[in-house]
């Protein structure tokens, strides 16, 4: 516990030193959207795109920033290789400081812009599937992808650059693949940030913005006293755990406390998913993990998620009449494709590639001019307040003055409407991989009621220090 102090004579400044000295100067965030379109998404494509503008207020008002300028957004869309998908594998949109710019860049496909040094980077992936490679069932990729990028070796380039990937898990989809789970737990971590699973589209506008609350204090942090924290990693006379515990220990006597996005934990822990996480962290690429990694036997969500999930459709059942009931949704058209007589007969059988994923959106919902309110899911403005008056974080609209915490809302008919497109891609995949599919009933639209979402300001957790610890000395292998 003393060694910190022993530093004093070292040209490093030591921690102690720069935590006496932090510079609250003005903060940046470049924020990455990195949107699957392909498959079962299209309820949180809808949230994301039609929010966009009210999470960068929320941002920008939440007196983390100083100006509109110092948020910039950008997008990146992805669908699949050929054959699987013939439209496009990505589409990238470059960072913008008007929110309104990112529907115009979507209709124009202008992009320019990269990330800002010195700005702190974060990206959000939402996606309810693993990428190639990963040795998912049915994956007419194996090998990985196509065109040779592995994302292990992805993930630590991110990290390096100090860029935080952040995995909205779009369930119960996601974790109907073998190693999904494991795989993206790794990636968030190597890049020092966390996988979030979601149940409800309508509470994913609060996760990004409870996730920038968070990664920007990190970003704080890493900046003051990561340099002396990954000098020590770097020595590797201690462990990662062991810095990060004494960090933390100095944090709280500093009296350091941090933004923290808490979102309820529904997987089940098991030390087959544990090993799995650790042979993907551990791992040169995802090509030398797969012969090391444990299949999961049985459900990957708790017990608790899924007796809510089981009576949420049972209480709908039972409240609702025969013509609003509907717990299986009807499919999306399915994208027209050339078909023969000989590929018709069959679809039934077991496929050697990976599923068919439908396209669900060539991003017209940019185009609406109007967003939805976080706090009024029926789309029309509150009342109660001034629309001269922007609130602060204190008076956030996805704040319930009455609990002191952020609201989880209630589904809008838009809402409703794309949550029945959640679960349309799994009666195409049955064939593919019933034999690792969770008993799990589909997605009901009173998921809602059963996921907990928060953002609190409380002192920082070990979790963070650690997290702080392994961006730091990422980013110092990378100079």
């Amino acid at each position: 516990m003393e060694e910190l102090d022993a530093m004093q004579s070292d040209p490093v400044p030591t921690l102690e030193d720069r935590l006496a000295n932090m510079d609250f100067s003005e903060k940046m965030l470049d924020l990455c959207f990195i949107l699957d379109t392909t498959g079962s998404m299209g309820s949180y494509i809808t949230a994301a795109t039609q929010n966009i503008e009210l999470i960068c207020d929320e941002i920008i008002n939440s007196e983390r920033l100083a100006s509109p300028e110092c948020l910039r957004i950008g997008l990146i869309a992805y669908r699949d290789h050929p054959p699987q998908d013939m439209s496009y594998v990505t589409l990238k949109f470059g960072f913008t400081s008007n929110p309104k710019a990112v529907k115009e860049n979507l209709k124009t496909l202008w992009a320019s812009g990269d990330w800002r040094p010195q700005a702190s980077k974060m990206a959000v992936l939402i996606t309810d599937a693993p990428p190639h490679g990963i040795g998912e069932y049915g994956d007419g990729f194996s090998r990985g992808d196509p065109s040779g990028h592995d994302p292990l070796q992805l993930a630590r380039k991110m990290a390096q650059a100090g860029i935080s990937l952040f995995v909205v898990a779009c369930e119960p989809a996601f974790s109907g693949y073998s190693y999904s789970n494991d795989f993206f737990r790794a990636i968030a971590s190597i890049t020092s940030a966390t996988m979030l699973p979601l149940t409800t589209a309508n509470l994913l506008p609060h996760v990004i913005v409870g996730s920038a609350f968070e990664q920007m204090d990190m970003e704080r942090l890493i900046r003051e006293v990561g340099h002396a924290v990954a000098e020590r990693v770097v020595v590797g006379i201690q462990s990662v755990d062991d810095i990060a515990k004494e960090l933390h220990e100095k944090l709280l006597l500093r009296n350091e406390s941090t933004k923290q996005l808490i979102v309820e934990d529904i997987y089940r822990d098991s030390p087959e998913a544990r090993h799995n996480v650790e042979v993907w962290l551990n791992a040169f690429d995802i090509q030398a993990a797969k012969p090391n990694l444990k299949r999961i036997i049985g459900s990957r969500f708790t017990e608790k998620y899924l007796q809510s999930r089981y009576s949420s459709i049972s209480s709908s059942s039972s409240t609702s009449t025969s013509t609003s009931t509907r717990i299986y949704p009807l499919p999306l058209p399915s994208r027209k494709k050339k078909t023969s007589p000989s590929s018709t007969m069959n679809r039934k059988q077991a496929s050697t590639s990976s599923p068919s994923r439908q396209v669900v959106s060539d991003f017209k919902v940019f185009s609406n001019t109007t967003p939805k309110s976080f706090s009024d899911y029926s789309g029309k403005s509150s009342s109660n307040s001034p629309p001269s008056i922007k609130p602060s974080f204190n008076s956030s609209p996805l704040k319930d003055v009455k609990s002191n915490a952020w609201t989880r809302g209630t589904s809008s008919e838009d809402d409703s409407e794309a949550d029945d497109d959640d679960d349309q891609d799994d009666n195409d995949n049955d064939d593919e991989h019933s034999h690792h599919q969770d008993p799990c009933p589909p997605s009901s639209s009173l998921d809602q009621l059963h996921l907990g979402v928060d953002v609190k300001q409380d002192p920082i957790s070990f979790a963070q220090a650690r997290r702080i610890t392994t961006s730091a000395a990422w980013r110092i292998i990378r100079t």
